[in-house]
């Protein structure tokens, strides 16, 4: 089985990446709160929580509850919902949910090697 692993899918398995609470351990971003102003932006918070990424959620979730129940973890998510989970990561424009520079551009690390 050919796995196509994105930027997103390991940064939401692993947490490092172009995320607030990430950016904001090595003093890259401000601050590690999410865009939408509840807590630390953390890929929990983003994959569970967060209202900014609501639609995504609920097509996660709509795939997930046919066959499970929601919550469920992140592990047993990607264990048994590869393709729901993938979708996922990959619908998140994870540019879009970082704090602002001061000029008012997205910060972006390149991640390519």
């Amino acid at each position: 089985m050919k796995l196509n692993v994105t930027h997103n899918f390991t940064l939401m398995v692993n947490g490092h990446g172009n995320i607030n609470s990430y950016l904001h351990r090595f003093k890259i971003s401000d601050t590690p709160s999410c865009l939408c102003g509840t807590q630390d932006q953390m890929t929990d918070h983003l994959l569970f929580e967060c209202e900014l990424l609501q639609k995504e959620r609920n097509d996660l979730t709509t795939t997930i509850l046919k066959t499970d129940m929601w919550p469920t973890s992140k592990p047993e998510q990607i264990k048994k919902h590869f393709k729901a989970f993938l979708k996922f990561t990959n619908a998140i424009l994870i540019d879009k949910l970082t704090n602002p520079k001061p000029n008012g551009d997205s910060l972006t690390i390149n991640t390519k090697c």
